[in-house]
Parts: structure tokens; C-alpha cells; sequence
């Protein structure tokens, strides 16, 4: 899968970043940006502070079942699918989402959209679905482990969905971002085995909300992934298993997950070597489970 990275804030200019940052009323960071100059090799030098302009993702895998403590993880590319997961429904879930640091100061409100498709055997359904988050830097944010999408149809092939992530610093989105808290955001959209028809409105109705949102200029798309999850033997596609899956906001080419292990009692990802301190990226870890189990 491959996404379009160019409205991301971080492909932006050095000038354009400092310039939005100005506008949200991020002097400090703007300046450092306005000292980067042109771009090239000194535009990567503000990202190893401000990690919210990296554009890359690694995606990483916690075995179902893990018990408390800390639990190993696992590079999701490469290891084994489980094929008895071949369509079958499934259910999804945002369990955790830390945000290291976003631009702006204070508070941030992020808005989180997914989407995908649920394979049926009629015709291929849309999902989506939207929530609004609000946490400071290095915490994560409350109120998580709700339902992304419930009851979506694997196929044959495996399971994939999109997620990007919006900066919010507009004050005229409150009463929109609002509606995601009704009950048919909040509780995910619950997808049968057949196509249904009166969900559609709700779908087209998330879409547009977010493009609204992500269109005003103090807002910006922070961060945008591809997951998917197939059966191959490709040493070089992530695998569907159940379990959690970590999706990291980083740029870094020698990743090894190894160094990390996820803490059940503190909810974070923590490096092994040093267990006091989270993991200095923005990152969010998706469930994934039977549906109805």
C-alpha cells in the first residue's frame, strides 16, 4: 500500500512549517525552523526535536495473550500470518495513543480519521470512522480502547486500512469536532457480513467532517499510515495475526524493535535499556480481535 505523504506537515518547506507554527503561536519552534534555512540536510535537524515532522512509520507486533509486565514485540513484516483468519470477521480497536510531541503549545486536540474497506460478498463497503483526542506532550491520551470498525470481512486476500492525523488549533471546529462524540461515531461503524445500505450516509458523513476540519489553515495533517495485513510469504509485508499492532511516527532507518518492550502497567512502550522513560515518538496501537469475542 502507498500513501500520498505531500500534505503532511513535515514534506512541507522549512518556511511554510515555520510560518504555520507563527500562526498557531509557536514562536520558539518557528524560529527554528526560520534558522534551517532552505531545506536539504538542515531541514532534518528541527525533526530530531520535533519528531511531529517525521513522515515514516514502523509498524510492530504484541502476541494475543501476553501477560502483564512487559511484553516483547515483534517486527510485524516478515513473521507468520495466522490462516485461519482468512475471512473471517474481525473487530478493531484504537487502544492507545501517545503523543510525544505536536506542534503548538499546551493541550493538543487530534483528530484521528481511518478508513478502509469490508469485503462482502456482494460488493466491497466503505469505512470510516473519526475521533477527536486530546492529550499533552509525552502523555497519552485518555478514553482510548473503543471499537474502530467491528465486524469487518478479512477476505481471502487479508485486511488493510489508512489513518491519518489532524492538528486541530481552529476554534471554529469545536461544534463539528463535537459530533464525534454522538453514539454512531463513538461506537465505531458495526459492519455485518452483507453490505448495509443506511450506513453509507454515516460514512460520507465522517469523510466530509474531516475534510472540512483539515482544510482551515490552523489545522494541519500531522501524520498518515498504511496497515496493511495480509497472508503472503513476502518477507516484506506486515503479517495478520491477532494481537496489537504499534504504529511509530518516525523517520529512523535502523529500527530494530527488539530494543522495546510494551508495559502493560504503564500502557506506553518503553526501551529496554532504560525502562523509566517512553518511547520519544508519537505512535498508537490498534487491537485486533474476533468480532464478538
Amino acid at each position: 500500500m502507498t500513501i500520498d505523504k505531500s500534505t503532511m506537515i513535515g514534506s512541507a518547506s522549512p518556511k511554510a512549517i515555520a510560518e504555520y507554527l507563527e500562526l498557531i503561536g509557536d514562536t520558539e519552534a518557528a524560529a527554528e525552523f526560520h534558522r534551517s534555512g532552505g531545506g536539504g540536510q538542515s531541514m532534518v535537524l528541527p525533526f530530531v526535536k520535533y519528531v511531529w515532522g517525521q513522515t515514516g512509520a514502523k509498524i510492530g507486533f504484541i502476541p494475543e495473550g501476553t501477560k502483564s509486565g512487559s511484553c516483547y514485540i515483534v517486527d510485524a513484516i516478515g513473521m507468520e500470518p495466522d490462516e485461519s483468519l482468512r475471512e473471517a470477521a474481525l473487530k478493531i480497536s484504537l487502544d492507545a495513543f501517545y503523543a510525544h510531541n505536536y506542534p503548538g503549545m499546551g493541550k493538543h486536540r487530534i483528530l484521528c480519521e481511518f478508513s478502509g474497506k469490508n469485503q462482502t460478498d456482494k460488493e466491497s463497503e466503505a469505512m470510516r470512522f473519526a475521533v477527536d483526542l486530546a492529550a499533552n506532550d509525552q502523555s497519552a491520551a485518555a478514553h482510548i480502547g473503543q471499537p474502530i470498525f467491528v465486524g469487518v470481512n478479512v477476505g481471502r486476500e487479508g485486511l488493510s486500512f489508512e489513518g491519518r492525523t489532524v492538528n486541530v488549533k481552529s476554534e471554529d471546529d469545536d461544534l463539528m469536532l463535537e459530533a464525534l462524540g454522538n453514539s454512531t461515531f463513538k461506537d465505531g461503524l458495526s459492519l455485518l457480513t452483507t453490505a448495509q445500505p443506511v450506513l453509507k450516509p454515516f460514512v460520507k458523513l465522517a469523510e466530509g467532517l474531516v475534510a472540512s476540519v483539515a482544510k482551515r489553515s490552523e489545522n494541519r495533517e500531522v501524520f498518515k499510515f498504511a496497515l496493511g495485513l495480509d497472508f503472503s510469504k513476502s518477507a516484506t509485508s506486515a503479517k495478520l495475526r491477532l494481537g496489537s499492532y504499534v504504529v511509530v511516527q518516525t523517520d529512523e532507518h535502523d529500527w530494530d524493535w527488539s530494543s522495546f518492550v510494551w508495559s502493560t502497567g504503564s500502557g506506553l512502550v518503553l526501551p529496554k535499556a532504560d525502562g523509566a522513560k517512553p518511547l520519544k515518538l508519537n505512535y498508537m496501537v490498534f487491537g485486533v480481535g474476533r468480532a464478538g469475542a
